[in-house]
């Protein structure tokens, strides 16, 4: 890969993270919020990738003002989903957890206002203009090929040690997001040859359903989160309970959910190691 299509690959994410930026200053739509931060990810992930072919001149970093906009965006888009996910768990007892949803969106309130702050600077064009003058004359096919055995190695890691914390499993899912992104840049011949080597022996459609479960048990960790013991003690005694009932039910959910996706893991990636 040369500098010119290394370009241009910068250039269209890029382009891409204005167009969101704009959709969401103009009225926070959860779905722009999400295809922001779903293309930031992108971005970041070629990054990293191209970070691996060029180390002596350090890590290629998107700038410090976009990076606090994805964070709070991210921010927001969580408790977005929270709005939503408290009136499908309470259905008929909607009324009375009105306070909490009043709570949740006096929160997205408050950062509003610093998003648009951070994304009425321009931090799209002062990003590009940081990391254009770190890209690579080229990319090559070795390091991309190094860029997979990291992050396999760091996978094998967790599951081999059996460490399946919160934060590790959260580890796979960037790390396994970071390849299938990467992916998507090779076609053709190069590309049968790379995947091959780079999902281990597993096909696309089983990268979407796992990256999807994994996706989905993050998620049940930040409604959880979201459910905090100050915010709830704020609430009426009724609430607490309702409230309380469901943080329950979700952390069983994550239970069931977790053992599920540790044995997926182990069995179909290093199983070996994973029993000795």
């Amino acid at each position: 890969m040369n500098h010119d299509q290394i370009k241009h690959i910068t250039n269209n994410h890029y382009r891409k993270l204005k167009k969101y930026i704009t959709r969401i200053i103009h009225g926070f739509d959860a779905e722009a919020i999400h295809q922001f931060r779903v293309e930031y990810k992108k971005l970041r992930a070629f990054f990293r990738m191209l970070s691996q072919g060029h180390e002596t001149a350090g890590e290629i970093k998107i700038s410090i003002k976009l990076r606090k906009g994805y964070n709070i965006s991210g921010s927001i888009r969580d408790l977005q989903l929270q709005l939503q996910r408290i009136p499908e768990a309470t259905k008929q007892d909607l009324k009375k957890s009105h306070v909490y949803l009043a709570l949740l969106q006096r929160e997205i309130d408050k950062l509003k206002p610093e998003l648009s702050e951070i994304f009425s600077e321009n931090p799209v064009d002062e990003s590009k203009r940081k990391t254009d003058a770190s890209l690579p004359d080229e990319f090559k096919l070795s390091c991309f090929k190094v860029f997979i055995q990291n992050k396999w190695s760091t996978i094998k890691t967790i599951i081999t040690s059996n460490h399946f914390s919160d934060d590790n499993i959260h580890v796979i899912r960037k790390s396994l997001k970071d390849l299938y992104y990467s992916m998507k840049i090779y076609e053709g011949t190069e590309q049968e040859v790379l995947t091959r080597s780079s999902w281990k022996g597993k096909d696309e459609q089983y990268f979407n359903q796992l990256l999807d479960e994994l996706g989905s048990f993050q998620d049940k960790c930040t409604a959880i989160a979201l459910l905090k013991s100050y915010w709830l003690n704020s609430l009426n005694t009724y609430n607490q309970e309702l409230l309380g009932r469901i943080k329950k039910g979700w952390i069983r959910d994550k239970v069931s959910m977790k053992q599920l996706l540790v044995k997926k893991l182990r069995a179909d990636f290093f199983p070996e190691q994973a029993a000795q």
